[in-house]
């Protein structure tokens, strides 16, 4: 019994395995390898893969699949001693068919073990991902494109469902990075047109204040010898104003030394008239003197011989009263002339005193005008002081005004080379069929895919 149930699962497990290899070779490729690499047999799903008959390949060694480059290479033969050891390979691989076409495979080296341990040959089992792998590389250059700016590149739809929906977000991201790069190829443009513009206006501007500088600090210098002259003005005022004011007070003593000049020659005036009366007094005396003289004379040669020495003293005093009438003839004569002198010296000295009223009230004005000049030049000093502070004030705004306008040049030229930077590497972006953001320099680099044996090289 026990021996009749031992038969039935070892028949039961060995149709089991019957038909798992016979749901292998229905749909995986499959190929199996002497330890050496030598081909025993391949199964249809294989052959038609790789567009051999089993007649081609049996006999032949595993490397007619393989690139010739990579069957002189040490991994190649590092992959057949590690077989032959046992261990197995995993791994996607390129494949030569026939007449050179690549086939891609997802595929197992699997070591079969025989009872004594050691490896009788090895089976492969493969499935063709020839079209997988050619869409991965279409995204991929797609990628490769993209990396060099060309966003006018898409990547074809998928029936695999997985590379459909990578290839539509490929798509899609790139739609929307292309409409993202035109509006910053617009707006990079617009950057740097407005920094050239702040470029140029900075500059210009920067001139005008280093010129608006340069004005005012020559307008400080004036200003501030400006105003030491008129302060040096303001000081000669006000010496001519005290010059002035002594001449004004000379100008009054004068005033009052002729008035009193004036009244001294009225007073001789009168004492020339008081004179002139007394000689006439004398002259009066003289004349009744010669009358009396005269008749006494004649009452003298009356008397004869009697009267002969009174006749001689009375012609004496005749003679003394004829001389003391011509002297005080002559004395009047003296008097009316110094009369008629101190009377025009009088009229001259009252006219001197009139032209000095005259003088001493021109003098007042003029006082009064170089007190005004004096007043307003010390005001304008005063001013100019200020308006010099100011200007001083002005040019050390100016100044700082200058240094941050340099400083916005500086900044304005930045920003034009960094949009210039923005610009030139917005050029490297093809965002429509035939035109991109800005002329890119061309670099005259392929951009060639590797060849797909260099990825794994098995």
């Amino acid at each position: 019994m026990f021996l009749r149930k031992s038969r039935e699962t070892a028949q039961s497990s060995q149709n089991d395995d019957r038909k798992l290899r016979e749901m292998i070779e229905r749909t995986q490729a499959v190929i199996e390898f002497e330890t050496d690499g030598t081909i025993i047999r391949a199964n249809d799903n294989f052959l038609e893969a790789m567009g051999y008959s089993l007649d081609e390949v049996q006999g032949k060694h595993h490397s007619m699949f393989v690139y010739p480059s990579f069957v002189k290479s040490d991994r190649y033969r590092q992959m057949w001693q590690d077989l032959a050891d046992g261990i197995p390979q995993t791994d996607q691989f390129p494949r030569l068919g026939k007449g050179g076409k690549v086939v891609w495979i997802m595929a197992t080296y699997a070591p079969i073990i025989a009872e004594d341990g050691k490896v009788e040959r090895i089976i492969k089992i493969a499935n063709d991902i020839t079209k997988r792998r050619m869409e991965i590389l279409g995204i991929a250059s797609a990628l490769e494109q993209l990396r060099d700016g060309n966003l006018t590149h898409r990547c074809a739809p998928s029936e695999l469902e997985d590379i459909g929906r990578l290839s539509s977000a490929y798509n899609e991201a790139v739609d929307a990075l292309q409409n993202a790069i035109r509006t910053v190829g617009d707006v990079a443009h617009g950057v740097e047109r407005t920094a050239g513009q702040m470029n140029e206006s900075s500059s210009e501007l920067s001139q005008r204040t280093e010129n608006q500088a340069a004005t005012l600090e020559q307008t400080a210098a004036a200003i501030e010898e400006l105003t030491a002259t008129v302060r040096s003005a303001a000081d000669g005022a006000k010496e001519v104003e005290g010059n002035v004011q002594n001449a004004r007070n000379t100008a009054e003593k004068s005033g009052q030394v002729v008035r009193d000049a004036v009244e001294a020659m009225s007073k001789i005036e009168t004492s020339s008239q008081s004179i002139s009366k007394i000689i006439s007094v004398i002259d009066d005396i003289a004349f009744q003197t010669n009358l009396l003289a005269l008749n006494a004379g004649v009452e003298a040669a009356r008397a004869g011989e009697a009267g002969r020495g009174f006749a001689v003293v009375a012609s004496e005093v005749r003679g003394l009263a004829l001389r003391s009438a011509d002297a005080a003839g002559e004395i009047k004569g003296l008097i009316d002339q110094s009369a008629q002198h101190v009377s025009e010296g009088v009229t001259l000295v009252g006219r001197t005193g009139t032209e000095l009223e005259e003088i001493v009230t021109s003098v007042n004005s003029i006082s009064e005008n170089v007190s005004d000049i004096a007043r307003g030049t010390e005001e304008q000093s005063i001013t100019l002081a200020e308006i010099n502070t100011g200007i001083g004030h002005l040019d050390e705004v100016t100044q700082h005004n200058a240094a941050m306008v340099e400083q916005t040049t500086a900044a304005s030229q930045t920003l034009a080379s960094d949009a210039k930077e923005m610009s030139r590497q917005m050029a490297k972006f093809v965002t429509e069929e035939g035109v991109v953001v800005a002329e890119a320099p061309s670099t005259g680099e392929s951009q060639t895919a590797p060849a797909p044996e260099l990825r794994t090289g098995t």
